[in-house]
């Protein structure tokens, strides 16, 4: 096996900060889950 050269290295830990609920996708698609999720709630309610 050979060793990663650096480019390959940073490559390799920004992929994987990418990934995951922890990424800026991920944390948005949360934040969008939780504000329907909400709307939901309060619109159930108010009927």
């Amino acid at each position: 096996m050979s060793e990663l050269s650096d480019q390959e290295m940073r490559f390799a830990e920004l992929s994987q900060r990418w990934h995951g609920w922890g990424s800026p996708v991920g944390l948005g698609l949360f934040v969008l889950c939780a504000a329907l999720a909400a709307a939901a709630l309060i619109g159930a309610l108010s009927i």
